[in-house]
């Protein structure tokens, strides 16, 4: 059985093809995601950024991929309840050439509940359909076999490098047989500089990665239309800096607290082409960003991101400069409670310890590293002292310990200041 494709008159409409669009991303990956696409044409699947094409996938017998099969069903509830399902494209010979986790690929995952929904709302349907791929359920019997098999992620993450593990492996290697060395007998001359310069080369490398993806990964508004959060209830110094709104040609893009994106396409099927507020003048007053069939996309709560001074002008403005209909008093989206407690929660003012979370993330050396470096520094400089190694070791060894605690402490202090809350 395959699953029913239903024709789509908005994408005849802008006379492009329908996209799977990557789902709400942040630090170290907004630079290496933000613009991806897979799309289908006759016989093919590409996945592009900005236009240009990062891998590129032959359709049909005997060709990269055969068929494609979606992880889902009554069963998947069973199995993996938070899940919200799959899609595996598989090669010659029942070979998984990649899967696509819907919760990566669909923008508001983390707000939905229902595997089914999130199927309907990643596109993957109809662009398998433009490359001739029909989308076949895996067989609840195999269901449990398959989710355990492990899949290569379609989408290209920024991981932390293999380099820079093995220099930090031979760094911690070396400063532990350094000071195992030390407190047994005296060290021979070439480990103190050998150990105290790992160490540091490493320290330095892990900065040099931080400020790298922070670089590289900032958020430029631009000259798109933006729409800023004008809180009247306390929101905290991050998310005054950090959220908006900002409305590009081919997307919504919605920035959390955290700066993470959500970029929202403005054509195809599941388009934004309104904002509509509702409940306006009551506590859960929201601004919900919605395609043309009322489907919510985006929900912002009214009160941190309108409710104060200016704010319903500067919805009115942006919603003008950026061609989207604004609608007034608008009946709230239809879905469960829960839902949309969670959608209201992702773009409110951040907690502190979601906050803290997500300021470690995958792909950048984190606390371990730091308290590691720091504990290794101190006790070779206290070994030290009585090993009398070269002086000049002592000064790489006094300036790691400052660098590795330095960083986390800046980071610390700004955490205190941006995460505070200030009144309206």
């Amino acid at each position: 059985m395959t699953v029913p494709v239903p024709s789509s008159d908005a994408d005849r409409m802008t006379g492009r093809p329908a996209a799977v669009r990557v789902g709400t991303v942040g630090l170290p990956n907004r630079a290496a995601l933000r613009g991806l696409r897979l799309e289908g044409s006759a016989g093919r699947l590409t996945l592009t950024r900005a236009g240009r094409e990062l891998r590129s996938f032959t359709v049909g017998p005997g060709q990269d991929v055969e068929q494609a099969e979606h992880l889902g069903g009554p069963k998947l509830l069973e199995l993996a309840p938070t899940s919200l399902g799959a899609v595996d494209l598989v090669g010659p010979g029942g070979a998984r050439v990649a899967r696509l986790d819907l919760r990566e690929w669909v923008p508001e995952a983390e707000e939905l509940s229902r595997p089914k929904e999130a199927l309907d709302r990643s596109s993957v349907v109809e662009v398998l359909q433009q490359a001739g791929l029909p989308l076949r359920p895996v067989p609840p019997s195999e269901l449990a076999a398959v989710l355990d098999t492990r899949v290569p992620s379609l989408l290209p993450f920024r991981r932390v490098p293999v380099a820079y593990t093995v220099l930090r492996s031979v760094a911690v290697v070396l400063a532990t047989v350094t000071l195992l060395w030390a407190i047994v007998t005296d060290v021979p001359d070439l480990l103190w500089p050998l150990g105290s310069l790992a160490l540091l080369l490493s320290t330095l490398v892990a900065v040099g990665m931080w400020a790298g993806a922070l670089a590289r990964d900032r958020i430029s508004d631009g000259s798109q239309p933006v729409l800023r959060p004008h809180p009247s209830a306390p929101a905290t110094r991050r998310f005054r800096r950090t959220a908006r709104v900002r409305v590009e040609p081919d997307a919504v893009v919605v920035v959390d607290g955290m700066g993470r994106e959500r970029r929202l396409p403005r054509e195809g099927a599941l388009a934004v082409t309104t904002a509509s507020v509702v409940r306006e003048g009551t506590d859960t007053a929201a601004l919900e960003l919605r395609t043309e069939d009322g489907t919510p996309r985006a929900t912002l709560p009214w009160s941190l991101w309108c409710g104060g001074d200016g704010g319903a002008d500067a919805l009115e403005r942006t919603c003008a400069a950026a061609g989207l209909a604004l609608e007034r008093r608008a009946a709230p989206a239809r879905r469960s409670a829960a839902e949309e407690a969670a959608a209201r929660k992702l773009f409110s003012s951040p907690a502190r310890g979601w906050v803290q979370n997500l300021t470690w993330p995958h792909g950048l050396p984190g606390q371990a590293a730091v308290w590691q470096t720091a504990a290794m520094s101190a006790l070779l400089l206290l070994y030290g002292v009585a090993d009398q190694p070269p002086a000049w070791t002592r000064w790489v060894l006094g300036g790691t310990l400052l660098l590795a605690l330095g960083q986390h402490l800046v980071r610390l202090v700004a955490r205190r200041w941006l995460d505070r809350e200030v009144s309206a």
